[in-house]
């Protein structure tokens, strides 16, 4: 068996002890709270917290200001 690979899009930020398992594609600018566990992908611009991790805010086009 072969391990899957994590793709990590630009301007993304992970927290501290989050985990990212295998197989899972997060998009651009996307935020992993500190110590949440990534089970699916996470959409460009989500914010994503919890195990497992699920979204709670969409960050707008421009940032946040």
């Amino acid at each position: 068996m072969h391990p899957k690979p994590v793709f990590i899009s630009k301007q993304v930020w992970i927290g501290a002890g989050a985990i990212i398992l295998p197989g899972v594609t997060v998009g651009d600018g996307a935020v992993i709270g500190a110590g949440s566990i990534g089970t699916k992908d996470v959409a460009a611009r989500a914010v994503v917290v919890g195990n497992p991790a699920r979204p709670i805010k969409e960050i707008p086009e421009g940032g946040i200001s």
